[in-house]
């Protein structure tokens, strides 16, 4: 039998305090063995409590979640045995290297010493802290510090890796090189549950995704699934002065000298496009991105 590799059923928590918080409403979600899958939301739309609740650390308020078919709650030692987490504030020991964190922390998970080396130098060079595995973490800067976590978790061999904003604070280079590294481990069987703000990365990395808004689950799928939710299919960015192009009834964003408007359709995008430099307007089309119809689907009035 194919069991998921993680499986919640009306997962609901609330923090009780003088005014309760309802932080995940009823979520069921599937996620298959070897994908891997994000959650999007604004914060503190659910997303870490969902993660705590899966990796053990939170006792959900009602409903189930189990991990390769072991409750979270009944059966928290087999669920540990399979996961590696990478909470979003984890803090550093100061005195330890990136080859300490990487060697003891797989040393711990009961491996060899040969393969806890050979594991540690394959992550420490796939986020490039190969040249730095000696210094000490009070010596790194905060990116550094950062992939010194991540590649503990890569060399874990955990069945399950569970990241809460992984790449949060790490510059663009950096984050590319943590991309392949992920996309790498999902091939070879790993299953990865993340959480981000970042709506490249998540339409990039992402296998499938949920869009989480209020502790509720309100869209489910591929990124190109998501992304077919949007009535408009284009948008077409115009810089400079839009009043003399007829925009009425276009859905529309104002960013300071620039407009976004969203089009059904190509060649409605083209002739927008083609109307704009006509009238010596700057403008250029392409398809709606992934950040686009998530800000339409939790976006809250002006802040759309």
């Amino acid at each position: 039998m194919n069991v998921e590799a993680i499986k919640t059923e009306d997962l609901s928590k609330t923090y009780s305090g003088k005014q309760p918080v309802q932080a995940l409403k009823g979520v069921s979600l599937s996620i298959k063995k070897g994908e891997l899958f994000t959650l999007l939301g604004l914060n503190g739309a659910g997303k870490t409590t969902f993660l705590k609740i899966v990796s053990t650390q939170l006792s959900p308020t009602k409903g189930s979640a189990y991990v390769l078919g072991s409750e979270v709650m009944a059966q928290a030692n087999e669920v540990k045995k399979h996961i590696a987490v990478v909470p979003q504030d984890v803090l550093t020991y100061g005195n330890l290297t990136p080859w300490e964190y990487c060697y003891y922390f797989s040393l711990l998970r009961g491996k060899s010493k040969h393969e806890t080396e050979k594991v540690s130098q394959k992550a420490l060079k796939a986020v490039e802290l190969w040249d730095l595995r000696n210094r000490r973490c009070l010596e790194l800067s905060g990116g550094e510090k950062k992939r010194a976590i991540i590649a503990t978790a890569l060399a874990s061999d955990a069945a399950i890796l569970l990241l809460d904003e992984p790449t949060s604070g790490l510059d663009a280079v950096a984050r590319r090189k943590v991309w392949v590294a992920l996309r790498e481990l999902v091939e070879q069987g790993t299953t990865i549950l993340l959480t981000t703000h970042m709506m490249e990365e998540a339409e990039i990395l992402s296998d499938r995704l949920a869009i989480i808004d209020k502790g509720s689950v309100i869209a489910e799928g591929t990124p190109e699934e998501i992304k077919h939710l949007a009535k408009e299919k284009f948008r077409v960015v115009i810089e400079g002065n839009a009043h003399d192009l007829n925009l009425e009834g276009n859905s529309r964003t104002k960013l300071g000298s620039k407009e976004i408007v969203y089009v059904p359709d190509e060649d409605q995008a083209l002739e927008l496009v083609k109307t704009s430099l006509k009238k010596g307007v700057k403008a250029e089309a392409a398809r709606v991105t992934l950040e686009d119809v998530f800000v339409k689907l939790v976006g809250r009035g002006e802040e759309a």
